[in-house]
Order: C-alpha cells, then sequence, then structure tokens
C-alpha cells in the first residue's frame, strides 16, 4: 500500500463551459472526462471518483511522488487530446485540467493531511496558470480560506 498519492483533478473554467453551453453539454463533458480518467487507470488498485462539481480524485496506493507525476502528465495529456471544444476557456480551445498532487511514503497515513495537500498543490497549479499539474511540497504556502 505504501507509498500512496492522491490527485485531485479540476476541469479548468467549467463554470464558463456550463454558462456558455448549458448544463446539459456539461454534463455531458463531465461524462467524457470521468470516462478519460477512468480508461487512464491502468491498476485495478488505482481509484478515481467524481468529488463534486468539476472536481475528480485518483487514488493510486503503491505509486510514489515520480509514478504519480508520470501518471498525471499522461492524464492531462489525453483529456487535452480528447479535444472537447472549450471556446470560453483562457488557456486553450479545449477542455484542460490542473491536476493537485500529494504523495505518503511512510506507515502513518493521515488521510486528511493527504487530502490537504493534494488541495494545496491543486490551487498552486490553477495559480500557476492552469493547464499544468503540481506536486505537494512544505514549501508551496497554503491557500487562503
Amino acid at each position: 500500500m505504501y507509498p500512496l498519492s492522491l490527485m485531485i483533478i479540476d476541469i479548468d473554467y467549467f463554470k464558463a463551459f456550463n454558462d456558455n453551453y448549458g448544463h446539459a453539454e456539461g454534463d455531458i463533458a463531465l461524462k467524457q472526462v470521468a470516462g478519460v480518467i477512468v480508461s487512464s487507470l491502468f491498476r485495478s488498485t488505482d481509484f478515481a471518483a467524481r468529488y463534486g462539481g468539476e472536481e475528480f480524485i485518483v487514488l493510486m496506493p503503491s505509486t510514489d511522488a515520480e509514478g504519480a507525476c508520470h501518471f498525471a502528465n499522461q492524464l492531462k495529456n489525453n483529456i487535452e487530446r480528447r479535444a472537447i471544444k472549450h471556446a470560453f476557456s483562457q488557456v486553450a480551445s479545449v477542455i484542460t485540467v490542473s491536476i493537485g498532487i500529494a504523495s505518503l511514503t511512510g506507515e502513518d497515513i493521515d488521510s486528511e493531511k493527504l487530502f490537504k495537500q493534494a488541495d494545496t498543490a491543486l490551487y498552486q497549479a490553477k495559480e500557476k496558470g492552469r493547464n499544468q499539474l503540481e506536486l505537494y511540497n512544505k514549501n508551496i504556502a497554503t491557500p487562503l480560506n
């Protein structure tokens, strides 16, 4: 089980997508992104779920930070290659995602800490311009709530 990695995936500018294309098209886009995420998983132990709104999580047991970053980069590229039109994005003409990643290596798994770290990394990826991934490290600032 150890190491353990978690990623939070956020669809970039999804509110603008819904506002301009409508919620029915937004639901279709969510299903398409979910399909790419699920089809990108390559092990039965990996787990993906919609977390809420336009966010998804991927939990990867026995995956260190390097492996999680490699997977996240492939996933980000797979979603972009799916070419779901998004004329109202500020980063591309298709749907893109920002991904925050956190990894734990020790036996002391604190699920709340892991999630907060992935969320902090996601916030940083969005602050840096979106359409990218960010690995949590203790030097990145915690987002203000």
